[in-house]
Formats: structure tokens, C-alpha cells, sequence
């Protein structure tokens, strides 16, 4: 069968030829434009409190690229500007971007670029040996090659005020230390072609001093913070103190504090007095610093955790856990005692008959589930399926014969137990009626009374 033939529609199935060049597909990749598997990033998702960072680098990079010539011939810069620049509509759009479309246009690959672009010029002029002379001694560069006579910091020509060229390393160090502070992108970006005097830098006398004075200033505004915070840590701090005195003045309770749990308290009081924390709070500063408050206190590790607690509770508590195994255990089996004593008067029922079920109903559940525990082990992989006849009949002996209180007749205590009728269950009624039944013999009755394993005679007689 031969075959159609029918013209291809290049536009539809190549649409980064065409559509991609001049519009920005905002929940792809940025820069490439593609649907790959690598996972996209979202700077708008960091915990970083600057958000808008990470598009502020990356589309002050683009421009710089763009303007070096080093961006691909389809990627065309254009397609990101909304009219309010690249920056804006990235946020506006909430762009992402593949982590390594990111790496090629970073910091590292931006100096390179430009000094690659330098060392091509200085190529195409024929000086590449001024050039290298010029990074030794600026002032002996030649005058072949004409310098733009712009202030370095405002980029404006010389004008009123006569430029001046930067002569020592000491200033370009103090100017890069200045435009960190300030954050002064434009200006860091200048400075990554690297020193001054490599690049033969000149500048207005004024544009110098105002970038000190900038600096000055914002270094006083950080200093006038630090003392605030400083202040407000003292207060926050002494809060804290007086929290420990206070706690540790009850007479009935030695306390244990947990690290974790004074930082915690300590962040949110200041944040409570308006300090901004960049950083989370330092424990193991603030430790020492209760160390120090409280020379009696000392700090316990326990796994991940500090424990702080006061010297004198420490042997009270190493006294307390080495009695453990003598004093401990029977504390837990009066607390059980009483549980299943509740438990056994509390949910009474009166014997009325012998229906199918009246065993496991005579009893409380949780009477039953302790024997069962008792005689089978209380691991939930031991337990069997069905209930054990002889935890069945356990725990309706165990109910029969308790009793709220003991009674003595005189002097001499009675050996005798008066059951409650409340108490009676149907085994050990069914077993006197049985004996009493199968051998008339009132005294075996009367003994299994006695050991409170039948009813008393004179009941079922």
C-alpha cells in the first residue's frame, strides 16, 4: 500500500524555533525552556527572609552576560522583561529555573566571561603585553588605548570636578569592603574584573567620600541594633534566672530543665520584645551562661537532649533509682492492687442464674485481662485467642473472696469471710451444688467454704 505524502508543519512540531524566542512559558524552565526530570527551583520557596535574592543575581547576571555577548543566539533576554524589568517579572510570574541552567550563568562563570572578553580585546588591539604591564604598574600603561574618562562609581564624565585614578591596593580593598556592606550590586559587579588599578579606575573625589559616609552610616544604624539587642538579651536573660529561682523554690518537686526547652523560651520572649533574630539563638552560649548564674547547676547529657538540674537533687535522684529494684515494684503492685480492686466493686453484679455466658460476665474485663497476663505473659503475641478456662475461674475466685474491709469479732480475728452478695459468682456456687449433690457429704462443702472455693453450706443446702 503505497503511502500519503503531506507537507510538514514546521511551526507545530518545533515550537522553540519560533515561539519559545519570543515568549516565556513561566511554569518551565526559565532559561532552557524544557520539560526535563531534573526538579525546578522556586526561590520564593526558601526560608531565606531575602526572597527576592535569588532573581535579583540571577537576572543582574543575564545582563551582564547579554551584554558580553556570551548568551546563546536563542536565547533572546527580551522574553523575560514584562516592561518593568527582568527582575520584577520574574517575581511576578514566580519563575523557576533547573539547578544546573542556574550554574551557567553564575558569579564564577560571570568572571570569567569577563576577563575573557578583557584578554579578547586587549588581543585584538595588539597590547596584550600593556595589559599585563598595566596589572603591575598602572601608571606606566600606554596611551595607545584610550580609556573612558567616567567616574568609576557614578559612570558620569569628568565634568566640573577633575577624576582621579586609584593608586593603591589599600583603597580597593576598602571599596570592596564598602559595597559588601552596602550590598551594592552594581558596584561589586565593576569590581569583578578585578583590582582598581588593573582597570585603571577613576572617580569624582565626592563620589568616593559619599560611598565612606554611606558606609559610616550604616555602620552605625547595625551598631545602634547590636546594643539594643544587646540590652534586651540582658532582660530576657535575667527573666529566664528569675523563672529557674522560682521553680526551684518548690519544696515538693526538684526540677530538671531541658536545654532545648529554655532556648525555646528564651527566643520567644525576645521576639515578644521586638528583637528580629537572624540567627536561632546559640544553647550552648546561653548554657554557659547559666552555668555561670548558678554555680550549683550542672548539665547531664542524655542522647540528643541536656538536662540541667541543680547538684543537690542529683543525689536524690541517683538514691531514688537505686532502689529501684527493692521498693519500686512493690509501689506498682499496690497502684495495680487498687486499679483492679475498683474495678472488681465498681461493676458488681448480682448472681442471678446460669445463662451460657454468665462466667465471663461475672468477672470485670480488666480483672480477667490481668490474669491472663499472669498466667500467660503479658506480651500481645502470648495472648490466645479464646479466653483461658483456668483465668476464667481465677478471676472469679479472686472476686468471691474480696472484700472492702476486714472484720474481727473481739480481740481475735475471725478465719471466716462473709461473702457479699454483690460478689458471688457462678463457680464456686456451682461446685458446692455439685459436691453437695454427688455425695451428700455437708462437710466437704463446708471445707471448700472455708478455703473460698464453694458457697457456704447453709446457701445451698
Amino acid at each position: 500500500m503505497s503511502k500519503s505524502f503531506r507537507l510538514a508543519d514546521v511551526e507545530r512540531t518545533s515550537p522553540s524555533t519560533s515561539q519559545h524566542l519570543t515568549t516565556t512559558d513561566w511554569k518551565l524552565c526559565l532559561i532552557c525552556q524544557e520539560d526535563k526530570t531534573e526538579t525546578l527551583t522556586k526561590p520564593d520557596q526558601s526560608k531565606r527572609k531575602d526572597i527576592g535574592s535569588g532573581y535579583s543575581s540571577l537576572a543582574e547576571n543575564l545582563v551582564k552576560f547579554s551584554e558580553l555577548g556570551e548568551l546563546p543566539g536563542s536565547f533572546h533576554l527580551e522574553r523575560l522583561d514584562d516592561g518593568h524589568g527582568i527582575e520584577a517579572a520574574m517575581v511576578a510570574h514566580g519563575a523557576k529555573y533547573h539547578q544546573t541552567c542556574r550554574l551557567q550563568y553564575n558569579n564564577t562563570k560571570l568572571q570569567r566571561a569577563q576577563k575573557r572578553a578583557l584578554k579578547k580585546e586587549c588581543e585584538s588591539d595588539e597590547e596584550q603585553a600593556a595589559c599585563k604591564r598595566t596589572r603591575l604598574h598602572s601608571r606606566s600603561l600606554s596611551t595607545e588605548k584610550k580609556v573612558p574618562e567616567n567616574c568609576f562609581f557614578c559612570e558620569q564624565p569628568a565634568g566640573a570636578d577633575s577624576l582621579r585614578k586609584a593608586a593603591t591596593f589599600q583603597m580597593d580593598k576598602r571599596v570592596r569592603a564598602c559595597a559588601t556592606l552596602l550590598g551594592d550590586t552594581e558596584l561589586l559587579g565593576r569590581l569583578s574584573g578585578g583590582d582598581m588599578i588593573a582597570l585603571d579606575a577613576q572617580y569624582h573625589p565626592r563620589c568616593l567620600i559619599g560611598l565612606y559616609n554611606r558606609t559610616r552610616k550604616a555602620q552605625s544604624t547595625g551598631s545602634q541594633d547590636t546594643k539594643q539587642e544587646r540590652a534586651m538579651s540582658a532582660v530576657v536573660f535575667a527573666e529566664l534566672v528569675l523563672y529557674i529561682e522560682e521553680t526551684r523554690q518548690d519544696e515538693e518537686t526538684a526540677p530538671v530543665f531541658r536545654l532545648a526547652d529554655l532556648v525555646q523560651l528564651y527566643q520567644s520572649r525576645m521576639e515578644q520584645l521586638g528583637v528580629q533574630l537572624d540567627t536561632r539563638v546559640h544553647s550552648t552560649r546561653l548554657k554557659q551562661r547559666l552555668l555561670a548564674q548558678f554555680p550549683d547547676m550542672r548539665a547531664h547529657t542524655k542522647g540528643r537532649d541536656i538536662l540541667m538540674a541543680f547538684e543537690e537533687d542529683v543525689g536524690a535522684a541517683l538514691a531514688k533509682a537505686c532502689e529501684l529494684d527493692s521498693d519500686s515494684d512493690a509501689v506498682h503492685l499496690a497502684h495495680a492492687a487498687q486499679i483492679v480492686r475498683r474495678h472488681m466493686f465498681g461493676e458488681a453484679k448480682p448472681f442471678t442464674g446460669f445463662p451460657e455466658v454468665c462466667q465471663e460476665e461475672s468477672v470485670p474485663p480488666l480483672l480477667l485481662a490481668l490474669v491472663s497476663m499472669i498466667l500467660e505473659g503479658p506480651s500481645i503475641k502470648e495472648q490466645m485467642a479464646d479466653t483461658n478456662p483456668a483465668a476464667i475461674a481465677t478471676a472469679q475466685i479472686l472476686k468471691f473472696n474480696s472484700i472492702k474491709h476486714k472484720r474481727t469479732r473481739g480481740t481475735t480475728s475471725s478465719t471466716s469471710v462473709r461473702h457479699s452478695v454483690a460478689q458471688e459468682t457462678p463457680l464456686p456456687i456451682s461446685i458446692g451444688m455439685m459436691l453437695h449433690a454427688h455425695t451428700r457429704k455437708k462437710e466437704l462443702v463446708d471445707r471448700l467454704s472455708h478455703l473460698g472455693l464453694s458457697q457456704f453450706p447453709n446457701k445451698i443446702i
